[in-house]
């Protein structure tokens, strides 16, 4: 499969599993090529509505190789991510209801599953709230983000990352459903983090 008919297919199954909506809610998604430039959804235009002539192509530093389509204020942490994380090829940002709840609340997640070990590489932390589109922005989630493959934003959504498409929407979906279990768990009493002996990270 090409890799713009990927990123559409991706975008288009974040739809139809409503870990997206339209308009404020959409977020974005973004694929590095192997050549090395990267693919980035537009703005303004609705996953349903996305096709490969649609899709923006920028090189590493943001310079425009193609540009169908409004430029998504996203694309500068996108390429912020790219550059600082070698082994990211794949990002999704959206404003998913559980996720962006507990963003809203500055809930990080703590390490209380153990599936985190593998889809989130250890906890979800927060980054605080900053305005969209500026530096400020940009290095609090490389700075929360750190070695893991999700990261929250304060009073705005979820950051998910991976090595490939695939591995970074099972990401996105598992944390919206941990987001989900956690928020329940809450409101039934505390919750237990895993200790530290008990993570194993050292296997990831």
């Amino acid at each position: 499969m090409r890799e713009a008919e990927q990123l559409v297919k991706f975008a288009k199954k974040l739809k139809a599993e409503k870990l997206v909506c339209d308009g404020v809610n959409k977020g974005s998604i973004s694929l590095r090529k192997s050549d090395g430039t990267i693919l980035m959804s537009p703005s303004k235009l609705s996953y349903d509505e996305l096709d490969i002539q649609k899709i923006n192509m920028v090189d590493i530093d943001g310079n425009f190789i193609s540009q169908p389509a409004p430029v998504s204020r996203d694309m500068y942490f996108h390429l912020e991510i790219y550059q600082k994380r070698q082994d990211v090829h794949a990002i999704i940002h959206t404003h998913s209801v559980y996720a962006t709840a507990l963003s809203l609340a500055g809930k990080k997640i703590p390490f209380i599953l153990y599936g985190m070990k593998f889809h989130c590489r250890g906890e979800v932390d927060i980054a605080p709230f900053e305005l969209p589109n500026t530096p400020e922005c940009n290095e609090g989630i490389i700075c929360h983000l750190k070695k893991h493959n999700a990261v929250l934003l304060e009073n705005h959504g979820l950051v998910c990352v991976g090595e490939t498409m695939q591995d970074c929407y099972e990401t996105t979906e598992f944390v919206e459903h941990l987001s989900k279990s956690y928020l329940h768990a809450l409101q039934i009493g505390s919750v237990k983090e895993i200790i530290e002996e008990e993570r194993g990270y050292g296997n990831l």
